[in-house]
């Protein structure tokens, strides 16, 4: 049993493998109280594990299930799950999101690539979204994927790009019914009604206060710049009045 911090928020992980501190170790804190607590039962983890087809060995099953319970709570403090990558630049967080195989991890290393030290990974995989005195925020978490890019740090999100494979690099922005055609593929969704409703009401006010994008794009360098400089006059709307 240990603490982590995640989106501002304390959780208690009741673990049964030290996998997942090992994964968690560098979001432990020593916090006395929790927002909540999660735990994956044992028929659980081997639910997860054979659903694999034996790929994944039950402490890595363990993970999975602990962050989906973690994701599931989220929704009652005004976060979520959205599959995506994401960097911080200049105090501000880019966001790309895709189907898997497309290039969010390649197109994370070009901005590294070009850009240096000014790009901090945040989440390489699986970021948590929250929205904090109106703004959305991303932030770090353990479960960055299987390339292990991320940090826990948290940025105030600038805009979301949506990435599509081309030949050529090209961006333009979204208007609400397009984003709504793609970022639901992109999230976990809740079951539970009073959940749902609450989701709803937090993808409407992305689409209120985000700009959104369609990045079409190769695997060059000049991928990087066009997408940054497509979104250099993007703010989060609310901040914007």
């Amino acid at each position: 049993m240990f603490r982590i911090k995640i989106a501002g928020l304390v959780i208690g992980i009741d673990n049964r493998y030290e996998y997942v501190a090992w994964l968690c170790k560098r979001y432990i804190v020593a916090a006395e109280k929790e927002d909540f607590q999660v735990a994956a039962k044992k028929e659980e983890i081997i639910k997860e594990h054979l659903e694999g087809k034996g790929r994944f060995p039950l402490p890595y099953c363990e993970a999975a299930c602990l962050y989906r319970r973690i994701c599931q709570n989220l929704i009652g403090y005004d976060a979520f799950l959205m599959h995506s990558a994401a960097l911080e630049m200049n105090g501000w967080a880019y966001i790309f999101a895709a189907k898997s195989g497309v290039g969010k991890t390649t197109h994370l290393k070009l901005w590294m690539e070009e850009f240096g030290k000014q790009v901090q990974v945040i989440n390489g995989d699986k970021p948590v979204f929250r929205f904090l005195e109106g703004t959305l925020y991303v932030c770090g978490t353990p479960w960055c994927g299987k390339e292990g890019l991320g940090n826990p740090i948290i940025a105030p999100v600038k805009a979301i790009c949506f990435l599509e494979q081309d030949q050529k690099n090209k961006i333009r922005r979204l208007e609400a019914p397009e984003v709504i055609g793609r970022i639901f593929h992109q999230m976990l969704m809740p079951k539970e009604e009073e959940a749902m409703n609450r989701f709803l009401d937090m993808v409407d006010r992305i689409l209120a206060d985000v700009d959104c994008y369609l990045l079409t794009c190769n695997r060059d360098r000049e991928a990087a710049l066009v997408a940054y400089r497509g979104c250099a006059d993007s703010k989060n709307r609310r901040q914007r009045r």
